[in-house]
């Protein structure tokens, strides 16, 4: 996506609770190749729900450009 000339590196993520809560995550992909997601203290996005692994998947950036979701 492009705005006036400039590049768009924004990915967002919402995660839904099973007690409707939400949380949007809004993170800049400009310089991160990896997003990591899950319930761990090194996870870049956070997950509080104990199904969730503590790396439970990961955001990947091909040369590309293009986006992949990749559980792990």
């Amino acid at each position: 996506m492009s705005l006036r000339g400039e590049e768009i590196y924004y990915v967002v993520l919402e995660s839904i609770s099973s007690n409707t809560s939400k949380v949007i995550h809004v993170v800049n992909m400009e310089k991160t190749q990896k997003l990591f997601i899950g319930r761990g203290h090194d996870a870049h996005v956070r997950v509080t729900d104990i199904s969730v692994s503590r790396l439970h998947a990961y955001l990947i950036k091909s040369a590309q450009g293009f986006y992949y979701l990749v559980d792990n």
